[in-house]
């Protein structure tokens, strides 16, 4: 494990609360506990651990399932990943995992302790889409997860390409309201092969019997803009304006709909 002043030093570099580079340091090491198991990368996770290294954190790990797997089943090879994730690092994973059956699939809550002491802990919150909810239209990448600490930590794992993130990242603006779904969209829309988002596009939607409603999306936007700084601020050194973010999403994504 890498000492305690290595975090402080990056949470200082980065300008981000102590506990969001320990969060995406433990992440680093459960993501190479989880490689081994049927599961693909996804989200704004995906897009820090793989692709682009100074990227905004995420405080989850998100996850399409490649094969139909039971609670029970999941749950234990979880814990088998967390006990590895242990041994391999020295992080205090604890052994108190929580999962939960949703729509979609499964929430499961993983607690750690680095700097804390006593009964308090840090959550990473891992969601796992079951394979009939989502479909993958284009095909898998396989990259090397990006680990910007002192130890070592060599491992590949699965993952979306940025073109399906991208385009699930646009579905996501109509159906719940997240920052950091406007803010991915916005920072990912100039660095994609947009041929390849035009054309899943219109599955991904219909897969979730989603709607582009452009005009319903408009008017989120105070819904947006009163969570933007509360969601996005421990993740990102530098804020975007969100007036600036939100037109220019709005233009953008209105464009899909002429496709």
């Amino acid at each position: 494990m890498i000492p305690q002043n290595e975090i402080r030093e990056k949470a200082r570099e980065q300008g981000v609360p102590v506990s969001t580079i320990e969060r995406d340091y433990a992440q680093n090491w459960l993501l190479k506990a989880l490689s081994s198991l049927p599961l693909l990368l996804k989200g704004g996770t995906g897009i820090r651990k793989v692709y682009i290294g100074d990227y905004r954190f995420s405080d989850d790990l998100d996850f399409t399932l490649l094969e139909g797997v039971e609670n029970d089943e999941l749950t234990n090879r979880i814990k088998n990943a967390v006990a590895i994730a242990r041994e391999e690092s020295g992080i205090n994973f604890s052994d108190d995992i929580e999962t939960q059956e949703n729509e979609n699939g499964f929430e499961i809550s993983v607690y750690f302790q680095i700097m804390q002491r006593g009964e308090s802990r840090t959550k990473i919150k891992i969601d796992i889409t079951n394979e009939e909810n989502e479909k993958i239209l284009l095909p898998l990448s396989v990259r090397r997860i990006i680990h910007p600490y002192s130890d070592t930590l060599e491992a590949e794992i699965r993952v979306y390409t940025l073109e399906e993130i991208l385009s699930e990242k646009i579905r996501s603006l109509f159906q719940r309201t997240r920052p950091r779904d406007l803010y991915d969209v916005w920072y990912l829309w100039d660095r994609v092969e947009k041929k390849k988002v035009f054309e899943i596009l219109p599955e991904k939607f219909r897969r979730k019997n989603v709607e582009m409603d452009i005009k319903g999306f408009e008017q989120r936007k105070n819904d947006f803009k009163s969570a933007w700084e509360s969601s996005l601020k421990h993740q990102l050194k530098a804020l975007p304006e969100f007036e600036d973010v939100f037109s220019t999403v709005l233009g953008e994504v209105g464009k899909c709909v002429l496709k």
